[in-house]
């Protein structure tokens, strides 16, 4: 983890924080539909050799980048641009400023069943849910589209008596990340010594960035790779939300 806060000479701050991690388990939460905006958990393939079920945790987050501001705009009397200022002229153009918090994150790891049904798992011998053999040499990613987020013909169906040979969570393929700008202008107004207006305009999801859901996971299913949603965890893709508000001081 890594963070960096500067604050400036005519008022304000920014903060700026980064962290690189893995997180590695061989299980998860059985209660995996607290864990919505992960695609779910890896389930495990055989009970009999956790240490074989080894694997990125659902719930990992390898990058995540968190840019947050506080600025007071230089403007006005007393400020570096605009100090000559007075009267109704100086508060028209003094006080304002503007907040903020950006966030880039990596997107949580997919975790890839197969839809079918084999004679081991039939069996009840300890195995749980079974997933698809990977083809050797085969690069998953790409070509990351809505149609086909990644590289569906590098997973084949297992072998009638065989498990899996893909990973409880896939360590390569990942759903889509977070890119979202919440951004303020605000406008401060002082009346007395002792009293005085703000007014605020917040633009939450700035850019109006969709949320996509994670990609259909089942092999042997409809639409395996296909992002069809914008809802993740029962919660739909937050949209560009506008609000004003308006605060007196005293």
């Amino acid at each position: 983890q890594a963070t960096v806060t500067r604050r400036f000479q005519g008022g304000g701050t920014m903060l700026v924080a980064y962290t690189n991690a893995k997180l590695l388990s061989n299980t998860d939460t059985l209660t995996s539909w607290l864990e919505g905006p992960t695609g779910g958990v890896g389930g495990v393939q055989d009970w009999n050799n956790l240490a074989g079920e080894r694997s990125l945790s659902s719930q990992d987050v390898s990058q995540r980048l968190v840019i947050s501001y506080v600025l007071d705009l230089p403007f006005g009397r007393g400020k570096k641009f605009l100090s000559g200022m007075s009267g109704f002229a100086n508060g028209a153009v003094s006080g304002w400023g503007i907040d903020g918090i950006t966030t880039f994150q990596r997107g949580f790891p997919l975790k890839l069943t197969y839809s079918g049904s084999t004679p081991l798992e039939a069996a009840n011998l300890g195995v749980g849910s079974i997933r698809p053999d990977v083809v050797p040499g085969c690069g998953r990613t790409g070509p990351r589209t809505l149609n086909q987020w990644f590289n569906t013909s590098c997973f084949t169906a297992p072998l009638d008596w065989g498990a899996g040979t893909e990973s409880r969570v896939d360590p390569v393929l990942r759903g889509p990340g977070i890119n979202n700008f919440d951004f303020a202008v605000f406008k401060r107004t002082n009346i007395s010594e002792r009293m005085g207006v703000e007014f605020r305009t917040e633009f939450f999801n700035l850019f109006n960035h969709p949320y996509f859901s994670m990609p259909a996971t089942g092999f042997g299913a409809a639409g395996f790779g296909v992002i069809n949603s914008t809802v993740q965890g029962g919660v739909a893709s937050p949209e560009r939300l506008i609000q004003f508000a308006l605060k007196f001081i005293f």
